[in-house]
C-alpha cells in the first residue's frame, strides 16, 4: 500500500503541479503495510537521499504535463503565474533595460531575482547577464524539462549563497528512446506579439545507458503599444488638478485622466520660442506657428505650465509612439545529455547546453533639449521668414528643441550566446554510502549595439552650417566667432524642418555604439551521503559536500562609449572575478517512530561555510523538524539563516556616465527644506549647516536651469554579504477518509539585514541629509563645488537596507474518478501578511508596503481538469487581489487614484490523442480578453497584468 500511495501522490504532482507536501503524508501507513522496500531519492531542499515523503520543507513540483497544458514556450511564462513567484524580468517589462531586454528571470516571494537560486539538475547555472548570477530561463529548453521543483526558504545551508528566497531546481530528461517532434503557434486576436515554437527530440536507450538530443526554436514578435486599441484609442493616465489650490484644501493635486494626450514640446521638425510665440516648420521647411489644437490641458496654477494637450495629434510628440509592450525575442537552444553505467555501482552522466538568443529594446529617438541646438543668425539654412523674425526680435541665435527622428528610433540589440557543459560521476561506495561528483564550465557572450545614436561633436560641427566660397560647409571659427575656414570631412545638417538629410550627413553624424560583455563560471562539487548510526527510530542520515566555484565577468565598451563621443553614453572597461570554496554538512536524526502519539519525528540540521575571495568567510545554517502525528496529519518547521554574496557586477563594474534628469534637486535648498516632512526637517537643517551650507541657501539660477546633473554609476568593492533569517512552519492534512484530497498550509517569514540596494542621486541626497548626522553611508557619494552646488554624484550599491516579508501559502488538491471521466481540482494561494523595507536602517525610515501593487495581499491560481479517454481539458483561473498604490502616508491631497481593483484571467487548454503517437492541443489564454485595470499606475504595468489580451494556441506533438 505504501508504494501505491506514493505512486498516486507522484502522479498527482506531475499532473497538476502539486506540492511534494502532498506526498508527505502519504507514507503514514501502518507497519504491516510497509512490507516493500521504497527507493530513496534526492529531492530539492536537501542532498540527503531519502523517501520523498520525508521532506522537511515545502517543495512544489511542476510536471511536464502541466507545462504542456499551459501552452508556454518559456518556463518563466508559467512560473510567473505561481502565487509564490513573481516576474523578475521578461520581454514584457524589460524593453527599456539596455543590457537586460529580453531576459526571462523568476523572483520567488518578490524579494528580487538575485535572491532566487535557479539550478539545473541540482547544479548552478551561469547568470543570464554578465556579472549577475540571476539565471536567464531562455536558456532552458522547455521540451527538455522533466519537472520543476521549487523549495522556498532555508536553502542557503544546502546550496549556498543566492538561495535566500528559495531554490528553483529544473530537472531535465536524462535519456529518451525514439523521436519526438513538437510545433505550436500562438496568435493574439489583436495586435502583434505572435509566437512560434518548434522542437525536435531524439535519443536512444540501451543496456547500461542512453542519450538524448534536443533542439528548441522560439520566435516571439514585438508588440507595440499602438497595436492595442484599448491602449491607443482611450488610454488612462493622470494630470495635475486645476481645482487644487493648496496642500490643505482636501482637493487632490493630481486626478485620473482618460483619453489620448500629446506632449506639446519638441517636434521632429524642431520647435522654439521667440517673440512670445511658439514656432516650428512645415513640410517645405517654412516657418509656422506651433499647433496644439485647442490648447494645453489645464493644470494646477501653482505647478507651472502643463505640457500636454488633448484631442487629435498636431505638433510635438505622439505619446507612446515608439514604445513596446513586448520586446521581440528569438531563441535557439541545443541540448545533448546522456548517461552510461560503468558498472552496477557507478554511472557517468553528461550534459551540454548551447543557446543563442537575440532581442532588442526600443526607445524614443534622441531628445535635443533647450541649449543643445543653437542656430546662429548666419546659418546657411535659415530662410527669409525666419531671418526676418530673428531681426524683428534682435535675436543673434535661436535655441531649438527637437525630437531627433533624423536617425531613427534608438534600438538596443542584444545578442547572447550561452554554453554550458557538465560531467558527473555518481555511484555507491558500499551498501550504505553513495557519492556524487561533477565538474562543469559555462560561458556567456553578450554583445550589445545601440542604433540611432549620435556622435556629439560631429553633430555640433554639422549644425554650424555657413556659406563659404559658394558652398554650404561646416564652419571653423576663431575665438571671436568669426568664420575662418571649414571643417574637413564634415557634412552640414539642416534641422530647420523635418528630417530629409543626405546619406553623407547621416553617415557623418550617426553611429552604432557597441559594448561587449562576457562571463565564465567554472565549478566542481562532490557529495558523500550515508547513514552513520542506527537509532531506535531509524538510521541517522548524513551528507557531506564540498564545492568550488569561480565566477568572472568583463565589459569592453566600444570606442565611442569609452571616449564619451556618443550622446548620453560613456563608460569604461572592467573585469572582475569572485572565487568561493564551500563546505557543507547535513544530518537527519530520526527521534521517534511508530509511537502512539507520533508515527514519526525527525530533526534535520544543515550547516555551510563559505569562503569568498571578495567578502571573506561566512556561514549559513538550517534546523528543521517534521512530525507525523497519524495517517492524516503531518507538521513541519524550519529555522534558517541564509546569505547572498554580492555579484561581480555589484562589486567591480566600471564607472559609467549617469544623469539625474528630474530637475536640479538639492535637499539643502531653502525651498526643499520648507517642503520636507516634519519628521526629517530638524535633521536636514542640522546636517546642511554641518556641511557648511548657510541657512536660506538657494542654488544659482544658472545651476537650476542647466539641465541634468551628470554623475557616475558603478560597482562598490566594499560590499558585504546580505544575511536573512528565515522561518517556515506548517502542516499537511491528507484525510484517509477522502481519497485523492490533501491540503497544506505553511507560514513563512524572511528578515534580511545588510541588504544590498542601489541608490540613485535623489535617494543619496535625501538619505544623507535626513539621517541623524553626516556620518552615514550616503554623504560620501555627493560632491559639492563652488557656491555649495552639487558638481557630481556616484550611484552605487550599499549594504544599508533592511527588508521583512511574511505570509502564508495554501495549497489543496482533490482528484477523483467518476463514470464519465477523471476530475481534478488544485488551488494554490499566497497571502502576504507583512512587507516592510527600510532603505537606511534608521527606524524613522521604515516603510510598511503590505498590500501595495508589488506586494498584494492575495494571489491565487485555481486549476481544474477533466480527462476522459484520449481527451483532456484544463481550465485555469489566475487571481490578483485588489491593491493600493501607496500605503505610507497617502492622503487625498496627493491624488484620487490610490485604489487598484482586483484582476482575474482565465486560460483554457485541450489535448486530444488523435492517433496512438499524435497529440493535438488547442488553447485560449486570457479567454475574456481582460486588459490591465483602467488605472493610471496599472494601465501599462506588464509585470502584474496581461497586455497581450486574448490569444489562441494550436500545437501538435508527434512521437515516432
Amino acid at each position: 500500500m505504501l508504494n501505491n500511495k506514493i505512486s498516486k501522490a507522484v502522479r498527482l504532482a506531475i499532473a497538476f503541479g502539486a506540492a511534494s507536501s502532498a506526498v508527505l503524508a502519504s507514507t503514514a501507513v501502518s507497519a504491516e503495510e510497509n512490507t516493500e522496500e521504497v527507493e530513496r531519492i534526492q529531492i530539492t531542499g536537501s542532498k540527503i537521499k531519502r523517501i520523498a515523503a520525508t521532506a522537511p520543507t515545502p517543495v512544489v513540483v511542476i510536471g511536464r504535463v502541466e507545462l504542456e497544458n499551459a501552452g508556454v514556450s518559456n518556463v518563466n511564462d508559467f512560473l510567473s503565474e505561481m502565487p509564490a513567484a513573481e516576474v523578475g524580468l521578461s520581454p514584457e517589462n524589460s524593453n527599456n533595460y539596455i543590457y537586460a531586454n529580453g531576459l526571462n528571470t523568476t523572483d520567488l516571494r518578490g524579494l528580487g531575482s538575485s535572491r532566487t537560486l535557479v539550478l539545473v539538475n541540482g547544479r548552478r547555472f551561469i547568470g543570464g547577464s554578465a556579472g549577475d548570477n540571476t539565471v536567464d530561463l531562455n536558456n532552458i529548453a522547455t521540451s527538455m524539462i522533466e519537472r520543476i521543483e521549487i523549495s522556498t526558504g532555508g536553502a542557503s545551508a544546502v546550496y549556498g549563497a543566492d538561495a535566500v528566497a528559495g531554490v528553483v531546481n529544473i530537472i531535465t530528461r536524462k535519456s529518451f528512446d525514439g523521436i519526438e517532434i513538437d510545433a505550436a503557434t500562438t496568435r493574439p486576436f489583436e495586435g502583434g506579439g505572435e509566437q512560434t515554437f518548434g522542437s525536435l527530440v531524439f535519443g536512444k536507450e540501451f543496456d547500461g545507458g542512453g542519450f538524448i538530443f534536443n533542439y528548441d526554436f522560439a520566435d516571439q514578435k514585438q508588440m507595440a503599444k499602438k497595436d492595442k486599441s484599448w491602449w491607443y484609442d482611450n488610454p488612462v493616465s493622470f494630470v495635475p488638478n486645476p481645482d487644487n489650490r493648496s496642500g490643505e484644501d482636501g482637493v487632490p493635486a493630481e486626478i485620473k485622466y482618460e483619453g489620448r494626450k500629446h506632449y506639446g514640446l519638441y517636434d521632429e521638425s524642431s520647435e522654439f520660442t521667440l517673440g512670445g510665440k511658439r514656432w516650428t516648420f512645415d513640410e517645405n521647411k517654412n516657418l509656422r506657428e506651433f499647433d496644439i489644437g485647442s490648447g494645453y490641458l489645464p493644470s494646477d496654477p501653482t505647478a507651472g505650465t502643463y505640457r500636454y494637450y488633448p484631442g487629435e495629434y498636431k505638433d510635438g510628440i505622439e505619446e507612446g509612439l515608439d514604445e513596446f509592450f513586448r520586446t521581440p525575442l528569438t531563441r535557439h537552444t541545443f541540448n545533448l545529455a546522456g548517461n552510461y553505467e560503468i558498472n552496477e555501482n557507478h554511472k557517468l552522466t553528461f550534459d551540454t547546453i548551447y543557446s543563442i538568443s537575440e532581442a532588442f529594446g526600443q526607445g524614443s529617438p534622441v531628445f535635443w533639449r533647450t541649449g543643445d541646438i543653437v542656430i546662429r543668425k548666419d546659418n546657411a539654412f535659415i530662410k527669409d521668414d525666419l531671418r526676418q523674425l530673428m531681426e524683428e526680435n534682435n535675436a543673434e541665435s535661436i535655441s531649438l528643441r527637437r525630437l531627433g527622428d533624423d536617425f531613427g528610433s534608438r534600438k538596443y540589440n542584444q545578442d547572447r550566446t550561452t554554453f554550458r557543459t557538465s560531467i558527473g560521476l555518481d555511484g555507491y561506495i558500499d551498501d550504505n554510502w553513495s557519492y556524487s561528483t561533477y565538474f562543469q564550465h559555462s560561458r556567456l557572450q553578450q554583445d550589445t549595439s545601440w542604433h540611432g545614436e549620435v556622435l556629439i561633436d560631429n553633430f555640433q560641427n554639422a549644425l554650424d552650417a555657413v556659406v563659404r566660397n559658394g558652398e554650404i560647409v561646416c564652419a571653423q571659427r576663431d575665438d571671436d566667432g568669426n568664420v575662418v575656414g571649414s571643417i574637413f570631412g564634415c557634412s552640414p545638417i539642416n534641422v530647420l524642418g523635418a528630417p530629409g538629410h543626405s546619406q553623407e550627413t547621416i553617415d557623418y553624424i550617426s553611429t552604432v555604439a557597441t559594448a561587449e560583455h562576457g562571463a565564465t563560471q567554472t565549478s566542481f562539487g562532490a557529495t558523500i551521503t550515508g547513514d552513520v548510526y542506527e537509532l531506535p527510530a531509524g538510521p541517522i542520515g548524513t551528507a557531506f559536500s564540498f564545492e568550488w566555484r569561480r565566477d568572472s565577468a568583463y565589459e569592453t565598451p566600444g570606442t565611442g562609449i569609452r571616449k564619451g563621443l556618443v550622446f548620453g553614453n560613456s563608460g569604461l572597461a572592467y573585469s572582475g572575478a569572485v572565487n568561493v570554496k564551500e563546505y557543507a554538512t547535513e544530518v537527519i536524526i530520526p527521534l521517534i517512530a511508530d509511537h502512539e502519539w507520533a508515527q514519526e519525528l525527525n530533526l534535520e540540521l544543515a550547516y555551510r561555510y563559505m569562503d569568498y575571495s571578495s567578502t571573506g568567510g561566512d556561514s549559513a545554517y538550517k534546523v528543521g523538524l517534521t512530525y507525523q502525528l497519524n495517517d492524516d496529519i503531518r507538521f513541519r518547521a524550519t529555522k534558517a539563516e541564509s546569505v547572498r554574496a554580492p555579484n561581480v557586477n555589484e562589486l567591480y563594474s566600471a564607472a559609467g556616465t549617469q544623469y539625474w534628469s528630474y530637475g536640479r534637486f538639492d535637499q539643502c535648498a531653502a525651498d526643499e527644506i520648507a517642503n520636507t516632512d516634519d519628521k526629517y526637517r530638524d535633521n536636514v537643517v542640522k546636517n546642511c549647516a554641518a556641511a557648511g551650507i548657510p541657512d536660506g541657501w538657494m542654488p544659482s539660477q544658472q545651476w537650476l536651469d542647466s539641465g541634468s546633473i551628470e554623475g557616475k554609476l558603478g560597482g562598490n568593492n566594499q560590499l558585504d554579504n546580505e544575511v536573512s533569517s528565515d522561518v517556515v512552519f506548517g502542516f499537511v492534512y491528507t484525510p484517509t477518509s477522502i481519497e485523492g484530497f490533501d491540503i497544506t498550509v505553511d507560514y513563512w517569514s524572511f528578515e534580511i539585514e545588510n541588504a544590498i540596494e542601489n541608490y540613485d542621486y535623489g535617494e543619496l541626497q535625501r538619505n544623507c541629509y535626513r539621517a541623524d548626522s553626516l556620518d552615514n553611508p550616503f554623504c560620501g557619494f555627493i560632491t559639492r563645488g563652488a557656491n555649495n552646488e552639487v558638481t557630481s554624484f556616484f550611484q552605487t550599491s550599499l549594504n544599508a537596507a533592511e527588508e521583512k516579508k511574511s505570509g502564508v501559502d495554501i495549497e489543496s488538491v482533490y482528484d477523483f474518478e467518476t463514470s464519465i471521466g477523471e476530475f481534478g481540482v488544485k488551488l494554490t494561494a499566497t497571502y502576504v501578511e507583512n512587507y516592510e523595507i527600510n532603505q537606511t536602517g534608521n527606524p524613522i525610515d521604515l516603510l510598511v508596503k503590505t498590500g501595495e501593487q508589488d506586494h498584494m495581499r492575495w494571489r491565487g491560481r485555481l486549476n481544474t481538469s477533466y480527462e476522459y479517454g484520449d481527451f483532456r481539458a484544463v481550465l485555469v483561473a489566475n487571481y490578483r487581489h485588489s491593491t493600493v498604490d501607496e500605503r505610507n502616508g497617502w492622503n487625498i491631497e496627493q491624488h484620487n487614484y490610490n485604489d487598484i481593483p482586483s484582476y482575474t484571467t482565465f486560460d483554457l487548454s485541450m489535448n486530444y490523442r488523435v492517433l496512438e503517437n499524435v497529440d493535438l492541443r488547442f488553447g485560449i489564454q486570457n479567454m475574456f480578453d481582460r486588459t490591465p485595470p483602467r488605472h493610471p499606475l496599472a494601465f501599462e504595468d506588464t509585470s502584474w497584468y496581461d497586455p497581450i489580451g486574448r490569444r489562441a494556441t494550436v500545437g501538435v506533438n508527434i512521437k515516432l
